[in-house]
């Protein structure tokens, strides 16, 4: 009755070939899947080599640094290199080992001499200022010397004794703590935050100076007392551009605020600030000198009486590259005196005098805010921030 067409046998065969092949593929997309998503899949194993580049890489990053440490501290680093070109600051370690920061625009003076001799560096960059030098100041722990010894040198506001050693009781850490020299006078000292109102200028950020100084494993003081390229006469002489040049005249005749701003303008840098020396600077400092100078107590060192103001600064008070901290003119800071029975002479003036053969280095002495004799003059501390770093 009924009657089969002659191409119906061969669609029935399409189908089942049609499904056979979906079946295929189906298995095939089930191998492909498990092939690059199973444990040990294609992309897995990919993921995994990748893994193993990046931490191959990384050990080498490692292996390439200590191998470069061990270079420089038992060949040492040339700080010849250090040409003052390089636009980020650099670090880069002595031929102990030791570490220094060299801001960007400044080259090592003397790169064959270690961190204790006093390595100082020197502008050959900006302008006014080419010529003007700065001594570093280590911070840290283990400082390598010649003879195989290690000294610490801890930022601090210090209180030296007789015999040059630190008073750890009467000493602080801290900007605000009242610090005495003497545990029976009515007046302390203190470092004031950049949110207090005073009368006297201090520091722009002592906090961050702290900071930055740990970050650095040290800071920069200036080799010489503050100069000016014109010599100046009296207080209404015009306010000339600070340098640290050997050869410029000493910048006297200047009030404490003065002081401050001349040295926060000293340099306009991304890499680097300047600003009027701090109790931590000028204190840590001393502390170095007598670490590396031999001069065990020059804490106490008197003033050298020369008679009437050296505007080039004196000779005899040299010690690791640092000149007249307890000779020729002492010198503003940021720190402010309190007197417990109320008096007008905020600022604090530091080291030796060149009239007066009776004050030392670490000397503390009250000054008025308008005070601008001829034996006041400004020193400056170079403090970098660390951002890109050029490795030699």
């Amino acid at each position: 009755m009924f009657k089969l067409r002659e191409n119906e046998g061969e669609k029935g065969i399409t189908l089942i070939a049609l499904v056979l092949t979906i079946i295929v593929l189906i298995i095939l997309a089930g191998v492909s899947i498990a092939m690059l998503t199973g444990e040990n899949g294609i992309l897995s194993q990919a993921k995994k080599a990748k893994e193993e580049t990046e931490k191959a890489q990384i050990n080498e990053e490692i292996a390439l640094d200590n191998y470069e440490q061990y270079i420089n501290t038992n060949i040492g680093v040339n700080l010849e290199t250090i040409t003052g070109d390089e636009t980020n600051n650099t670090i880069t370690q002595d031929s102990l080992g030791n570490k220094i920061v060299v801001p960007a625009g400044f080259r090592v003076v003397n790169p064959k001499d270690n961190v204790e001799d006093g390595i100082v560096i020197e502008d050959v960059t900006y302008g006014e200022t080419i010529g003007s030098q700065f001594v570093w100041i280590p911070v840290g722990e283990k400082i390598k010397k010649e003879d195989g010894t290690t000294f610490n040198i801890t930022l601090g506001r210090y209180v030296f004794n007789k015999d040059g050693t630190i008073n750890e009781e009467m000493s602080k850490i801290e900007p605000k703590e009242k610090l005495k020299t003497d545990n029976d006078s009515q007046t302390y000292f203190i470092e004031d935050m950049k949110e207090d109102v005073i009368v006297n200028a201090h520091a722009k950020d002592i906090e961050e100076f702290i900071e930055k100084v740990k970050l650095s494993g040290g800071y920069y003081i200036a080799k010489y007392e503050a100069r000016t390229k014109t010599q100046r006469y009296s207080s209404g002489d015009e306010l000339t551009k600070v340098t640290v040049i050997q050869n410029d005249f000493v910048y006297n005749y200047v009030t404490q605020k003065q002081a401050s701003e001349l040295s926060g303008n000293m340099y306009n840098n991304e890499n680097f600030e300047c600003d009027l020396v701090n109790s931590y600077a000028w204190d840590t400092a001393i502390e170095f000198l007598q670490e590396c100078s031999g001069e065990e107590n020059y804490s106490r060192k008197t003033s050298i009486n020369i008679g009437s103001l050296a505007n080039k600064g004196t000779l005899d008070d040299n010690v690791c590259n640092i000149f007249d901290m307890a000779s020729n003119c002492y010198e503003w800071s940021t720190e402010r005196i309190v007197y417990e029975n109320e008096n007008d002479s905020p600022c604090v003036l530091r080291g030796g005098i060149y009239s007066v053969n009776t004050y030392y280095s670490a000397d503390r002495h009250g000054g008025k805010v308008t005070y601008s004799d001829i034996r006041s003059i400004l020193s400056t501390n170079l403090i970098f921030i660390v951002r890109k770093i050029n490795k030699i």
